[in-house]
């Protein structure tokens, strides 16, 4: 990724001769609470006594302690005595929609993108992997967008979001996120990001994991006319032609009515690995996939920073899990944004992280003033 001239002329009143990241870091979160937080409108009266901006950043601080937004909240008012209580919080946030709360992020990964693009981003072809993550739930499991997950932590029911993002070093955006429900199929959310990714970025190779191995999704990938690569589940046919074959096998395979090629490899200590791919792949080059496959770990890591930057509650409240998830990848984009910033600054790499999540969490809600 190349750095556009343009951006440096976009912050050309930065003094560049602050020593450490420090510095920039702050001014490039003056900037987004400028070009950002407006966008995440929390309903008020005209004479409430709090901003939206003093909502986000208690929970900013609450995520960056790791805290509950009810201890979160006071302990925020030892550094800011007018901040608000946990009670004005989540009654704020509780009072949105939640198609409110889709449409306003929506317009943050927006506003985002368009930063990042005049960064320099996006410019070739990227890579994107498609994910479910579950967010455990303790509550009714009639409750509403509650959903069956596997036994973990004392729970077996959970709210569902599935994720598209890049997985190029340096720009591993989250370029969607969505919830799911008990009506939503595998092949519906896959359609609906990949049909959203592709208006922001050229889609290279689409990754998802063997939970979407079925000939809905593999179907679909085809129609759209993307190419994937994921692991094939090792049911009973495909557990037969792993025994019958070595590797590197490159297979036509038909599964009721889906085509694509089965091909096994070896991976580590020997072990056969087999995924369903439409890339043009031979045997002199299907070791390549198990290499290929690993950029998508990227998603663990940045799930791992999501996590980092959503405060925890106890809150039952669809709306107010759903407000938490999606300020998590706000935040967590914003950070990725934050890098490639100062990393224009200092003509380093993009894909080296100069301020971590940490710090960067810290800066948005620590800036002097911010209470406007």
């Amino acid at each position: 990724m190349r750095h556009n001239p343009t951006a440096k002329k976009l912050h050309s009143k930065i003094n560049k001769s602050f020593h450490g990241r420090i510095p920039p870091a702050r001014n490039f979160c003056r900037l987004i609470r400028r070009k950002i937080y407006p966008r995440i409108r929390l309903r008020s009266h005209h004479n409430f006594k709090y901003t939206s901006n003093d909502l986000l950043d208690a929970l900013t601080h609450v995520a960056m302690t790791r805290d509950f937004t009810t201890n979160g909240t006071r302990t925020f008012r030892l550094l800011r005595k007018d901040a608000p209580s946990p009670n004005t919080v989540l009654y704020r946030v509780g009072k949105l929609e939640a198609q409110e709360v889709l449409e306003m992020f929506g317009d943050c990964f927006e506003e985002t993108h368009k930063i990042a693009k005049t960064y320099g981003a996006f410019k070739r072809r990227v890579d994107v992997a498609i994910d479910i993550t579950d967010q455990l739930y303790y509550g009714d499991k009639n409750d509403i967008m509650v959903l069956p997950t596997k036994p973990r932590n004392g729970t077996t029911y959970a709210y569902r979001f599935a994720t598209i993002n890049v997985v190029v070093s340096g720009q591993r955006f989250t370029l969607l996120a969505l919830p799911m429900n008990r009506f939503t199929t595998k092949a519906e959310i896959v359609g609906k990001l990949i049909e959203h990714a592709r208006k922001k970025v050229h889609i290279g190779t689409v990754y998802l994991d063997r939970g979407f191995f079925s000939v809905k999704v593999i179907n679909l990938l085809k129609k759209l006319g993307v190419k994937f690569l994921m692991p094939a589940v090792k049911n009973p046919k495909v557990k037969r032609l792993i025994n019958e074959h070595g590797a590197p096998t490159i297979l036509e395979y038909r599964m009721i009515g889906a085509y694509f090629k089965l091909v096994i490899v070896n991976a580590e200590k020997n072990v056969k690995r087999v995924f369903a791919t439409n890339l043009d792949v031979n045997e002199g080059n299907a070791w390549r996939l198990s290499d290929l496959y690993g950029k998508r770990w990227g998603i663990e890591t940045s799930y791992r920073v999501k996590n980092l930057f959503r405060a925890k509650t106890t809150s039952k409240r669809y709306v107010i899990r759903l407000f938490y998830f999606s300020f998590s990848v706000c935040l967590y984009n914003l950070w990725i944004l934050a890098n490639i910033f100062v990393g224009i600054i200092y003509s380093q790499a993009p894909e080296k992280l100069l301020i971590t999540a940490k710090v960067f969490g810290t800066l948005l809600y620590a800036l002097p003033g911010n209470g406007g």
